[in-house]
């Protein structure tokens, strides 16, 4: 949770969301549907903490409040924080394109989202996006190595019936050329016995 952690550090000192605590510096009446200003990005980073660190009865938990409050109470705040639960990784509910999703939908809400709000949505979807092309390129590569792995084995396959085949037809041959050897040998004394037989004592 780098993001999450640069995100404390920087909203207690004021370092990237304007200088002060959010309380001192957001606006004194926030807009339509969104975070208390005295919350600032405190709610969020709470529930992607105990989604990251918590064990999987405090996992779980978390993870149904956000739903829940995010399915009865659809505010700006409450869809946040579903949106940033879903695409916080290392937990059993995290849905990437979901979370995609949901989070370009808030984005999407405008003004009824608070500065640090807004950056702390389009951070989370710009990782999510780029987590969403790597597992498809690892799909892809997991795909083609499985088509290469096939194709090995049928190649190989194909080998070992060419290698049983030609055994069988080299089988035949020999066993034919036996007969003929014992036919030839066969007649060879027949030739000599009758050539004795006819033979004076």
């Amino acid at each position: 949770m780098l993001i999450a952690a640069t995100l404390v550090a920087c909203s207690s000192s004021g370092g990237v969301f304007g200088g002060g605590n959010s309380a001192a510096n957001a606006p004194s009446s926030s807009p339509a549907g969104s975070a208390p200003a005295e919350s600032g990005v405190e709610i969020y980073l709470q529930t992607m903490r105990d989604l990251v660190e918590g064990d999987t009865v405090l996992q779980a938990d978390v993870f149904r409040n956000a739903e829940s409050a995010a399915l009865f109470e659809p505010t700006t705040t409450n869809r946040l924080n579903y949106a940033l639960a879903l695409a916080t990784p290392g937990h059993p509910s995290a849905n990437a394109p979901e979370a995609q999703r949901l989070l370009a939908e808030v984005l999407a809400a405008g003004d009824t989202l608070l500065a640090e709000e807004r950056i702390l949505a389009v951070v989370h979807l710009k990782e999510v996006e780029q987590r969403l092309i790597l597992d498809a390129q690892a799909q892809r590569l997991q795909q083609e190595a499985a088509a290469a792995s096939s194709a090995q084995n049928n190649q190989a396959a194909e080998q070992l019936r060419n290698a049983l085949e030609e055994n069988r037809r080299l089988r035949l041959e020999l066993d034919d050329a036996r007969e003929k050897l014992d036919a030839i040998t066969n007649i060879e004394r027949s030739i000599r016995e009758r050539e004795n037989g006819a033979d004076p004592q």
